[in-house]
């Protein structure tokens, strides 16, 4: 698989990559024109997974195909360049390039995952994609999921300030704009905090005052974007304005459920003292 064209990270520089607020990447223009054209021109071949989810006339409501999904009906995509893309996204040789775009951020504060590499890379059980079988039966499980969020009746964000999941070592996305979608918003925003930040419910900030924004990632033809998840990762999906176009992304993820391990904790608010503070002052 060497040199693949399929291959997102095949344009990468130095330049691309930026270790604050937190490690991430991003590259414009990451696959040649002419395969981005394929991709983007085959990716009816998911429509009929689409339209057939409950929320698919909600209003921006993300829906995406996971890998299992996809090998389980294989037929239904074997004859689509997808097939090799998302193959190849779960791959070894796409993970290690990950690591080693990350090595020096990755040393400093997930110094066990190159280790964990190095010593188990060639094991047979070390890398799978995302299944309740293979979780917790290889040290890594990925995903490489289509996806779009559906047409906005109402200006809306699919997500406000949260991290990803603690078990995921990095995210990524690669965004295909439709050419005919005028609408604004939908793009990534990278914050940064001046202040310790807690969470609540799924992942979400629940301070987000203590938030700024850093830097605005705008959704557009072609553009992928990288980054290592800890608990400085915060990040949001800005709203969208009314539109009848769906917008087209493909969401990448790497994660690490042996052992029940978690690359992190998030801090929440101590809810039975907050209780017991409202009740005394009742």
């Amino acid at each position: 698989m060497k040199n693949n064209k399929l291959n997102i990270l095949q344009n990468f520089k130095k330049e691309n990559y930026f270790n604050y607020p937190f490690p991430f990447l991003e590259i414009d223009n990451a696959l040649p024109q002419e395969i981005y054209t394929h991709l983007k021109n085959d990716y009816s071949i998911f429509d009929k997974y689409f339209s057939s989810h409950k929320e698919f006339n909600g209003n921006n409501k993300r829906i995406q195909i996971s890998t299992e999904e996809i090998l389980k009906n294989e037929n239904d995509y074997k004859k689509s360049i997808w097939y090799d893309f998302i193959k190849y996204h779960n791959s070894l040789e796409f993970f290690e390039q990950l690591l080693n775009i990350f090595d020096k951020d990755l040393i400093k504060i997930y110094p066990s995952v190159k280790k964990i590499f190095d010593e188990k890379k060639n094991n047979d059980f070390f890398l799978s994609y995302r299944s309740k079988n293979n979780n917790n039966k290889y040290e890594f499980v990925s995903d490489c999921q289509p996806g779009i969020n559906t047409l906005t009746i109402k200006k809306s964000s699919v997500r406000g300030p949260h991290v990803d999941n603690p078990v995921e070592l990095f995210g990524g996305l690669f965004y295909l704009r439709d050419e005919n979608d005028n609408s604004s918003g939908g793009d990534l925003i990278i914050y940064e905090k001046f202040k310790k930040i807690k969470f609540h419910k799924k992942a979400e900030v629940q301070n987000v005052k203590a938030l700024k924004e850093f830097k605005k990632i705008q959704y557009k033809q072609n553009n992928c974007i990288f980054f290592l998840n800890t608990k400085d990762s915060i990040h949001s999906v800005s709203e969208r304005s009314i539109t009848n176009n769906k917008r087209y992304l493909t969401n990448l993820i790497f994660e690490r459920y042996k052992n029940s391990n978690t690359f992190f904790s998030l801090d929440r608010e101590k809810n039975f003292l907050k209780k017991l503070f409202n009740i005394i002052n009742l």
